[in-house]
């Protein structure tokens, strides 16, 4: 009751009228726009808007379909362009002025300038907004089926599909009447929706076929539907279904909707031809498909269109493609000399007509212009300080984290050095407890074989006896033949080797070897291959001196901490530096320069 009576929701849209209201100058207009003589029309429109019967917004929407009619694109822009650039278009003004923003969108759409159809689609779905009226639908599913393209167009193809889905909602809203345009046209909304689909090669295109077909279907139970219109419709559903199914890799299915396409009569129409080759050539159907493209010219002849770069694309490089996969390298050659021919022209005609927007724009919407720059720039600064603040907290963060993972890591080394050392301090502790063990062990075997003196009259000079002395060859010094071994098992020639090795520190030598112990004891070299296989729990010999050689390194690197790498890796019998890192970095888990620096 409220509202009834003249409350807020009355008076929001109170302003608006419900439609379009038709004044005397527009039934002037519109009788010159029927004669088919649109430069007649454009001359009516002028002298209607100079004398006042014609307000600016109704005049430019007219002259904008005028020069549209004319193939003055730019033209045609500019008017629309002039009309859009009203704030607050008056109430009786009102669908005038979002019937011209609807064709500025699509122009702007088919122009490819996507992001002012995005901005001028946002800004007149805004202003239907604050109406409610059955004539609301139809302008609604427009918009929002030109921004979902220029959104498909931009790769956002979230923001697309809810755009098209409100489309799809004002098509259900949008209420029929006696002469069938509007579920038309809603119709036509549909399969623009699903082409789109089609031509991304997105799966949902099967589910906006399907919601064209059920709107086919309605129409064709109206009262007085237009035959030959619904059988164009019926013949697109069957087209699309066949490209859909094509797309999922039904073949069957495809190649039986697209045979009842070719039976309708748009089907075998010129336009109707065109319009399969998309198909055809999905299919590889290329032979049909060249055939087809043999009236494209007369086509694109009787549309009146001009050989521009988006009709390159999507007709004449297609024919190319259909007549070379066909075999038919002489239509496709003569394909291609064509495309030579129209492409600098379309490339010329391209850029005349983007400067010929630039200046419109810069005639028509100065304050717009300038406007936008001001907003772009403060977006840029706004943009660039972000980014500012981000960059600084991400490298505070990661100086952070570096310093984290510093700290850890010095952690690490100083447990792993300490656990180094305290290893090789027990390694030779538990040496030298071991040789005193056997220094006991054989002292002890020495007094129990030691022989009864006989009675002399004076007592020899006494023998210290500290080891168990073997048998030694002349001239030979501490060696050992072979003939002196055979009573000694693998693990007491283990021992003795090592202890050898170990006392006199041959394994400091780089050169010492297998070779170095045969010449030293004499033994052969499977003698000491034996001894240290059975008597090392299978140690290697040069697994056994690269452990002496690496335990000797800490030690000195301990004991003189002012010595290098090079120094130590010398001192301590490696060939070179590099390989003393390689081994150290392999038993230890870190280089010895970590090492030294950590102890």
């Amino acid at each position: 009751m409220l509202t009834a009576c003249g409350g807020k929701g009355s008076e929001k849209q109170s302003n608006f009228p419900t439609k379009r209201i038709s004044t005397r100058g527009d039934s002037i207009a519109l009788a010159a726009r029927f004669t088919g003589d649109f430069e007649h029309f454009l001359t009516v429109t002028d002298s209607l808007a100079a004398v006042g019967e014609l307000s600016p917004i109704r005049a430019d929407g007219y002259r904008g379909v005028a020069y549209f009619q004319m193939g003055q694109m730019e033209k045609c822009i500019e008017c629309f362009r002039r009309v859009v650039a009203i704030e607050n278009p008056p109430a009786e003004d009102f669908w005038d002025y979002i019937h011209a923003g609807t064709n500025l969108v699509i122009m702007l759409t088919t122009d490819r300038d996507y992001d002012n159809a995005m901005r001028t689609a946002l800004r007149l779905i805004d202003k239907l907004k604050q109406v409610d009226t059955p004539y609301r639908p139809g302008e609604l599913q427009t918009l929002y089926l030109s921004l979902g393209d220029t959104q498909m167009m931009l790769e956002r193809h979230k923001e697309a599909a809810q755009s098209y889905d409100e489309a799809y909602k004002w098509v259900l809203q949008t209420q029929n009447d006696s002469t069938n345009r509007p579920i038309a046209a809603s119709i036509e909304t549909l399969e623009n929706i699903a082409v789109t689909h089609l031509h991304h090669k997105m799966d949902e295109a099967g589910i906006w076929v399907d919601r064209m077909d059920s709107l086919v279907t309605i129409y064709e139970q109206q009262p007085k539907p237009i035959e030959k219109e619904v059988k164009t419709l019926r013949a697109l559903v069957y087209l699309h279904r066949a490209q859909v199914c094509q797309m999922r890799g039904k073949v069957v299915d495809a190649y039986r909707y697209y045979a009842d396409y070719s039976s309708t009569d748009f089907g075998q129409s010129i336009e109707g031809r065109i319009n399969g080759c998309d198909y055809l050539v999905a299919a590889h159907r290329y032979s049909e498909a060249s055939d087809n493209y043999t009236h494209l010219d007369q086509f694109i002849k009787d549309w009146g269109y001009d050989y521009d770069l988006e009709t390159i694309g999507r007709n004449l490089l297609p024919k190319l493609r259909a007549n070379y996969n066909a075999g038919r390298k002489d239509s496709a050659l003569r394909v291609a000399m064509q495309i030579a021919e129209v492409y600098d022209s379309a490339l010329v005609c391209q850029k005349r007509s983007e400067s010929a927007e630039l200046a419109t724009i810069y005639d028509t919407q100065g304050k717009e212009r300038q406007i936008a720059e001001q907003r772009a720039q403060n977006r840029f600064v706004t943009t660039i300080s972000i980014a500012v603040t981000t960059a600084a907290l991400l490298i505070l963060a990661f100086g952070l984290y570096t310093f984290l993972q510093w700290r850890i890591t010095q952690r690490r080394n100083r447990i792993l050095a300490q656990q180094i050392t305290q290893a090789v301090e027990y390694k030779e502790k538990y040496r030298e407890l071991k040789a005193a063990t056997r220094a006991a062990e054989t002292a002890k075997i020495v007094e129990a074989t030691k022989a009864p003196e006989p009675p002399i009259e004076k007592a020899p000079e006494p023998v210290a006896v500290t080891e168990v002395e073997v048998p030694k060859k002349e001239n030979v010094g501490a060696s050992i033949s072979i003939s002196d071994c055979t009573t000694i098992t693998d693990e007491q020639l283990f021992l003795f080797l090592r202890d050898l090795i170990e006392n006199e520190k041959l394994f400091l030598q780089p050169d010492f070897g297998r070779q170095s112990l045969i010449d030293r004891t004499g033994l052969s070299k499977e003698r000491i291959g034996a001894a240290f296989s059975q008597g090392s729990n299978s140690v290697s010999l040069p697994a056994y001196v690269r452990e002496l050689r690496l335990d000797y390194a800490v030690c000195l690197m301990n004991s003189q901490p002012e010595l290098n790498v090079e120094q130590v890796s010398q001192a301590s019998g490696f060939t070179s530096a590099d390989t003393f890192t390689r081994n150290f970095r392999t038993k230890y888990g870190m280089t010895p320069t970590t090492y030294k620096q950590t102890i």
